[in-house]
C-alpha cells in the first residue's frame, strides 16, 4: 500500500506539524511550501494523498490540483483553506478535490479522512 502523502502549504510550521502527525500514523510524508514545488514533486513520484493549502503565493492550490489531475488524473487532494468563499471549494470540487477541510484543520477528521 501507498503510503506516500505530500503536504503543501506556505507555512513552513504547518507542513512540519502536519509531517510529524501524519508520520506517528504510520504515513510517509514529503513537504513543500509552493503550488509549483507541489506540482514538480507529483510529477517525479506517486503519491496516495496530497494535502494541501489553497491561498499560497504564485500558484494556489486550486490551480496546483487542475495542473496535478492533468499529470495524474486519479490523485486524491485534500485542500486546506482559512478562507472558506463558497466560490472557491465549488471550484476546489469541479476540479475533483476529495474534500475541502476549513483551517485550523481538525486532525481526527484529517486522519479518518485518509484512512
Amino acid at each position: 500500500m501507498n503510503t506516500r502523502v505530500l503536504i503543501v502549504d506556505d507555512d513552513r510550521h504547518m507542513v512540519r506539524t502536519l509531517s510529524d502527525i501524519l508520520r506517528l500514523h504510520g504515513w510517509e510524508p514529503r513537504g513543500v511550501q509552493s503550488g509549483e514545488d507541489a506540482l514538480a514533486a507529483v510529477q517525479a513520484e506517486d503519491f496516495a494523498v496530497v494535502v494541501m493549502d489553497v491561498r499560497m503565493a504564485g500558484m494556489n492550490g486550486v490551480e496546483a490540483l487542475k495542473a496535478m489531475r492533468e499529470i495524474r488524473p486519479g490523485i486524491q487532494v485534500v485542500l486546506m483553506t482559512a478562507y472558506s468563499s463558497a466560490d472557491l471549494v465549488v471550484q476546489a470540487e469541479r476540479a475533483g478535490a476529495l474534500r475541502v477541510l476549513p483551517k485550523p484543520v481538525a486532525l481526527p477528521g484529517l486522519l479518518f479522512l485518509l484512512t
